[in-house]
């Protein structure tokens, strides 16, 4: 389907996963693993394994993983890549350093432009399966949504930052960002 929509939704995702990156990149080593809602976030175990945080490298595997997740839509088994495949129950069982998040975004830019090469106009229409959380939803309205998410959690990681004294570089909509 290389329509107009779906070259919308490709410009969509890669600003998405350019916010992400620039963000994981901006975030110095000393803020890494400091959550950003200690009260109500504290890195923890998560109750069936894994871990659980709000520090910056799990909402960047967050994000990403999720993204990858629901674009295979439980049409396909989730397979991420190594080292993400170490987790529980979609929980990381480990912290995961800045050059692998980074090569994560890398393999969720080829991820997203496999799922909008094959998206026709059947593959949009089909619901998602009784095993995905959001079962019964189109595929292509949880696609159309994705890079929504990975927008939020770049934009709070950004603002982390921001507060914390470091420079970003500018994004685009930034004063200063010049392409």
């Amino acid at each position: 389907m290389a329509n107009v929509f779906v070259q919308s939704l490709a410009r969509n995702f890669e600003q998405a996963l350019r916010l992400m990156e620039a963000a994981l990149a901006d975030c110095p080593d000393e803020l890494w693993a400091a959550d950003l809602w200690p009260d109500e976030a504290p890195t923890a175990a998560a109750a069936h394994g894994g871990l659980h945080s709000s520090a910056p490298w799990f909402l960047g595997y967050h994000a990403l993983s999720i993204l990858d997740y629901d674009l295979a839509g439980e049409f396909e088994p989730w397979a991420p890549p190594a080292p993400f495949d170490d987790n529980t129950y979609g929980f990381p069982n480990r912290r995961f350093t800045r050059p692998e998040l980074l090569g994560y975004v890398d393999w969720c830019r080829d991820r997203v432009r496999l799922t909008l090469d094959g998206l026709t106009e059947q593959v949009a229409a089909r619901p998602l399966p009784s095993a995905h959380r959001y079962h019964g939803t189109l595929f292509g309205v949880l696609v159309g949504g994705l890079p929504l998410h990975v927008v939020e959690h770049a934009a709070q990681l950004r603002q982390h930052l921001t507060a914390a004294g470091v420079t970003v570089r500018p994004m685009p909509g930034d004063r200063g960002y010049t392409g």
